[in-house]
């Protein structure tokens, strides 16, 4: 008897271990792999612009660039709206991320392989990194449901998703538990008051979007969702953090059931609307409005423009996305911050919906500042009208007219003339090494190769002979300048005075020398710290040599206008 009742026990616990088998199973049948399609503008863009911050000597940043350009994925799961009776797949915001359609693959337990191809992001979250996609109309797919019950520290949970393994989707199921149920981190959540779950499951590059999930004997496959994973913390053991489910509800209750509501001129003006108070807070408060086609129309040389007239705590929010793989997301914040700084404290008003265009689905919206109008383009983009273009704010020209703060070079090389303006010399040449510090400071080094009149003392006798005589000498100085650099498009004029003082070398002739020059510099911008040069000033030195009882300077003032053309490397 005891024998059978072990018996009983042991088969009792193999059913459960097989029934966890097998609804573990069925997760594959509702969880996804969610693969962005970028359009072919987009992925021009990224192999453009990878290209030229590697010539620029940013590998690290062309090397994200390039991976992101060749294809990413991210985890979803199917739900279904109970206000719609619709079928979607939720998944994070940053999945889908200048993406309007996505492709959704089933990796089924036979190993079959279920598609459902360019699928519509139909809306994402404005606050929390969720979005939801539709799945084609009689899609045969079983829903997760989400669940109310309450978890606490300790409450063991599952993770399924579709991280990397060999740079390619890979299934994992994952245990944990709750190791903080209510982690307050409002960096994570756009400062709002939304406590995250914190647990210990496993997750990887490529589960972000996968469901976080508990037990539950009353679903279909024997789990319900609680949450949606998203981070992964750097620098902790499995420290990872999911949205809560109820923000689902919170994100589709946004959008209208029918989708061509979002099509009308109310809805264009509302959100133009919107747009005005968000300026008003700040760059966070605007990244809703900022649309990946105005990303797509960023140059490279403009993103440094662009790094450059962001405000600090933006450019730090920028490089944090660089390193963590989300470029394009980086340079959005770049923009949203300029735009919102163009946009606020000019008492901008909204005047009127100029055009609305409902196949295209693209509208341009005017705004008002006393006299002034500005002409703004606008396109709905993942079921949000979104900032494509504003007269105020181009995306091919960041920093505006007027003096620059974003001009500057490492090294660039000049070669030149110098044409006498006195007889002290005849015209000569130059080669000038030049830098910039911290764009209105400069200093150089140049080599002249001059030839210059002189007088030398002889004695006849018991009188003195002053016989004119000319000496070739190589003149190297050093220059201290300031300039202010004032941009016009891709064009600078660069106004500039300098110190200067060295040493001039001949065969018989030796010195020093110290003088001042001032002109102005016309120079184009072609690239990160590239630019080419024509010079144009004035160039005045005093030569004084070390010996002067055998040579007089028939003029001890050298005056002359010097030119020269140069190029910045």
């Amino acid at each position: 008897q005891e024998h059978t009742s072990m018996k009983k026990q042991f088969l009792t616990f193999l059913t459960l271990i097989l029934a966890f088998a097998a609804s573990a199973q069925n997760l594959r049948e509702t969880v996804a792999i969610v693969r962005p399609k970028l359009s072919e503008s987009t992925q021009t863009f990224l192999a453009d612009f990878s290209k030229s911050l590697r010539g620029d000597g940013f590998h690290a940043a062309a090397d994200v660039l390039q991976n992101y350009g060749k294809g990413s994925f991210g985890t979803g799961f199917a739900y279904r709206d109970k206000h719609n009776n619709r079928l979607y797949i939720i998944t994070n915001r940053h999945v889908v991320e200048q993406a309007d359609r996505v492709d959704i693959e089933f990796s089924l337990p036979d190993n079959s392989t279920k598609r459902f191809a360019a699928c519509p992001v139909v809306g994402v979250h404005d606050d929390f990194d969720l979005a939801f996609i539709a799945l084609p109309e009689g899609a045969n797919v079983p829903a997760l449901e989400t669940t109310d019950q309450s978890i606490t520290d300790g409450t063991t949970v599952f993770t399924a998703g579709f991280p990397a393994l060999e740079d390619r989707p890979s299934w994992q199921f994952g245990q944990g538990i709750v190791s903080n149920a209510n982690a307050l981190i409002k960096s994570l959540t756009n400062s709002k008051e939304l406590p995250l779950i914190q647990h210990t499951a496993q997750v990887d590059a490529g589960s972000s979007g996968g469901p976080l999930l508990i037990r539950d004997e009353q679903a279909a496959t024997g789990y319900a969702v609680i949450g949606i994973n998203t981070w992964k913390a750097a620098g902790r053991e499995n420290t990872n953090f999911a949205i809560p489910a109820r923000a689902i509800d919170d994100l589709l209750q946004n959008y209208p059931s029918n989708p061509r509501v979002l099509l009308t001129r109310d809805e264009v003006s509302k959100r133009a609307t919107e747009m005005l108070q968000a300026a008003q807070s700040s760059y966070q408060a605007m990244m809703p409005f900022v649309s990946y086609q105005y990303v797509s129309n960023i140059s490279a040389d403009t993103f440094y423009d662009l790094v450059i007239a962001a405000s600090d705590a933006a450019t730090d929010a920028m490089e944090s996305c660089f390193e963590q793989g989300s470029p394009l997301e980086g340079i959005r914040i770049g923009l949203a911050d300029i735009i919102c700084r163009q946009f606020s404290g000019k008492n901008y008003t909204f005047s009127t919906v100029a055009d609305l265009d409902t196949l295209a689905r693209k509208a341009e919206v005017v705004y008002t500042a006393g006299n002034k109008s500005i002409s703004t383009q606008w396109m709905m983009e993942q079921g949000r009208w979104r900032l494509v273009d504003a007269e105020n704010v181009k995306a091919s020209n960041i920093e505006p007219n007027g003096i620059s703060k974003s001009y500057g070079f490492g090294t660039s090389v000049y070669l030149g003339l110098i044409s006498p303006l006195n007889n002290a010399f005849d015209l000569s040449y130059s080669l000038a090494f030049k830098r910039t510090i911290l764009t209105f400071v400069t200093y150089e080094i140049t080599g002249s190769l001059l030839k210059i009149n002189t007088e030398k003392t002889e004695w006849e006798g018991t009188y003195v002979k002053l016989n004119s005589d000319t000496q070739n000498v190589f003149d190297i100085d050093f220059n201290l300048g300031g300039q202010l650099p004032v941009k016009c498009g891709p064009i600078y004029l660069v106004p500039y005075a300098k110190v200067l003082g060295g040493l001039y070398l001949g065969s018989d002739l030796t010195g020093i020398d110290y003088g001042f020059g001032a002109g102005v510099e016309v120079a184009y911008k072609f690239g990160y710290q590239n630019y080419v040069f024509i010079n144009l000033g004035y160039l005045g030195k005093k030569m004084k040599p070390f010996d002067d009882q055998e040579y007089r300077m028939k003029s001890k003032t050298l005056s002359g206008l010097a030119c020269s053309i140069g190029i910045s490397f």
